[in-house]
């Protein structure tokens, strides 16, 4: 409710930028304490004050000496208790590095993960004193003839980093499965919800293109929901085996018209999944757009307890669907090919593209408030905090920015 009002919107303009050498940004801006936390595809983490944009630290995790496998931050930071936790897309051996939020001092650095072409795409989340985050292999799904890597969720202790557990998303002996997602968890039931991506070679597992429900405190899986069966896929040797349907956007925590507790999460067929979340059973289904190996929805949907929002990956265009899994509106103003993920905040949706625009929107109607020029095309997300609204530019490149906008009003 903080963020600008839809009388607000169209008055935002730029307050600050903050620019970055040591790669673009393609997360999320984190947003605690006054300070704005962002990861950059170079390996640097920058906190900076959420007033002024003014440098407060930085803590560059890589040095670079590993060539084209130089790791990098894609996804976003989580905050808690006064400790950052970054995902760090080391191929092979995929970290989690916990920093102060005072300073950036590095307080642990954990492995997760030392398959072969393992790396992390989704962000983490902390609850209960636990950090949970996915295993993927972006490297090796696309550069690999030969990957093998079985996807998994890794808890970590929020103060040690020591491995509380792990947990396969696919049986040894098969592969895929790759967490892309960023957990999403139930405090209620202490359930916690990931999508998973298609098997690599065959056969696939029928937890591969699947919603899978986990205890959040032993790593079980408690059940399932497969999406599409016997989806094989790689960049290299299986283009054309499978469509490569992955539930690459993230779940969403929803309640339907009549109350039930449902799970919904949108995936690269074009089709947005609401599930039971006790019986994992579906509810309903909504196809939004075309799908294929970068179509559907691949970016991340929100919801604020009226409706789902999301993006059309091919066509650009942004959608709402209410809580029973119909169109509420759909824009006809789509940019180029939409990677990013769209927010909301106080009756208003948005989402950034890879025109350079960062676009605000009515929720109940998706009537185009503010087009606000960011400078360079931007496949990260947007967040909104005491209003004032923190985007990023990056494509996975050199140099990107931290941009923030207030309402004039």
């Amino acid at each position: 409710a903080g963020g600008p009002s839809v009388t607000q919107a169209p008055t935002l303009a730029e307050a600050w930028r903050f620019s970055s050498s040591d790669g673009d940004f393609t997360g999320t801006p984190v947003v605690a304490g006054g300070t704005v936390v962002v990861g950059s595809y170079g390996g640097t983490v920058f906190g900076l004050s959420a007033r002024t944009g003014a440098l407060r630290w930085s803590r560059d995790l890589y040095p670079g000496e590993n060539g084209e496998r130089t790791p990098t931050i894609n996804g976003s930071t989580a905050i808690a208790d006064g400790r950052v936790y970054v995902p760090v897309a080391d191929v092979d051996t995929p970290r989690v590095v916990a920093l102060s939020l005072a300073d950036g001092t590095v307080l642990w650095d954990r492995v997760i993960d030392t398959q072969r072409d393992s790396d992390v795409f989704g962000s983490p989340v902390v609850w209960n004193g636990s950090v949970y985050i996915g295993v993927s292999a972006l490297f090796g799904e696309l550069n690999d003839p030969d990957v093998r890597v079985r996807g998994a969720v890794v808890a970590l202790d929020a103060v040690t980093g020591a491995r509380r557990w792990k947990r396969f998303t696919v049986p040894r002996g098969l592969d895929g499965g790759a967490v892309w997602t960023t957990p999403a968890i139930d405090p209620a039931t202490a359930r916690l919800y990931v999508g998973t991506g298609n098997a690599y070679h065959a056969p696939a597992a029928d937890t591969t293109d699947a919603i899978l429900a986990l205890d959040a405190g032993s790593g079980s899986i408690l059940d399932h929901f497969q999406a599409t069966p016997n989806d094989v896929w790689n960049g290299t040797t299986n283009v054309l085996t499978g469509p490569d349907h992955d539930f690459g956007a993230s779940a969403n925590l929803l309640t339907a018209p009549d109350g039930r507790k449902l799970v919904g999460e949108g995936q690269k067929s074009g089709t947005y999944w609401a599930v039971d979340r006790a019986t994992m059973e579906p509810v309903w289904e909504a196809f939004t757009g075309p799908g294929g190996i970068v179509g559907g929805i691949l970016g991340s949907t929100a919801y604020d307890g009226q409706r789902i929002y999301g993006p059309d990956t091919l066509g650009g265009e942004i959608w709402a669907l209410d809580r029973a899994g119909s169109f509420a509106w759909i824009s006809s103003d789509g940019d180029p090919v939409h990677f990013g993920p769209v927010s909301t905040a106080n009756g208003v949706v948005y989402s950034t593209g890879m025109n350079g625009l960062l676009t605000a929107r009515e929720a109940s109607t998706g009537i185009a408030l503010a087009r606000l020029p960011l400078g360079a095309p931007s496949w990260g997300g947007v967040s909104i905090d005491r209003g004032t609204v923190f985007a990023v530019t990056g494509t996975q490149g050199d140099s990107g920015f931290v941009v923030a906008y207030r309402p004039a009003l």
